[in-house]
């Protein structure tokens, strides 16, 4: 059977289970018209020298899980220069599936905050926009602050002086002590009106997700203002 390549990229490589026999399995996307292709994927790593446009002849291709695959090239019928798509960096016999998957995590998390620190300056610089956008603008700006780093979160809560004037005027209306709630989501309803958010008074608190239902709501608001967590300007 003849394919024409269309585009080619790297799946997984490796040294094998003995860390002797190196491997690439590489999947190949076929041009049979359509915008996507058909793809096959192989462990003959000789196709790699190939590039788009090339014909080759694979034999009678098989199937796995439903997935489209041939053992190797049988014979090269048109070659075009390769150029192929590196595979994504994966972890190496030095780092444990587990490690590098951690690693991947905290990497994500910074590059998350530092998106979000630099979306909220950007919209804090944008409040003179129309009336209209307000809305979309307030909801961009929680989750930007949400992603921030649980310490610098703190830090705003601290410069009430940083906040729009309705939220200083909320500060100067309630005392430490006034507030009574029926139940600990209402507390969380009232401390994410500080930028205080639910995740981050159970992380500072060390409090679980199965001990949620025991806070005690009246005593945990004392307690965030009494630490400075949420901070209220009294006239």
């Amino acid at each position: 059977m003849q394919i024409t390549i269309k585009s080619m990229r790297i799946i997984r490589e490796g040294d094998g289970s003995d860390g002797k026999h190196a491997y690439k399995w590489v999947s190949v996307m076929a041009d049979d018209g359509s915008e996507k292709g058909t793809e096959y994927t192989t462990f003959d790593a000789g196709v790699l020298k190939l590039g788009p446009g090339s014909v080759i002849d694979i034999g009678d291709p098989g199937t796995k899980d439903g997935k489209l695959k041939f053992k190797k090239v049988e014979k090269v019928i048109s070659e075009v220069a390769a150029v192929v798509t590196p595979p994504p960096p994966g972890p190496t016999r030095e780092t444990s599936p587990e490690e590098w998957k951690e690693k991947q995590l905290i990497e994500r998390a910074s590059f998350e905050a530092q998106t979000a620190y630099k979306g909220a300056i950007e919209l804090l610089a944008a409040r003179g926009m129309a009336e209209e956008g307000k809305e979309l603008i307030e909801a961009a700006l929680v989750w930007g602050i949400k992603r921030l780093n649980p310490t610098l979160q703190e830090a705003l809560t601290t410069m009430p002086h940083l906040a729009r004037p309705e939220d200083q005027k909320e500060r100067k209306t309630v005392k430490p002590g006034e507030p009574h709630f029926e139940n600990p989501g209402q507390l969380f309803e009232k401390t994410n009106k500080y930028g205080v958010m639910r995740g981050d008074i159970l992380k500072r608190y060390s409090i679980s997700e199965k001990e949620v239902s025991k806070i005690n709501p009246d005593e945990m608001w004392d307690q965030l203002v009494t630490d400075g967590v949420i901070v209220i300007k009294e006239e």
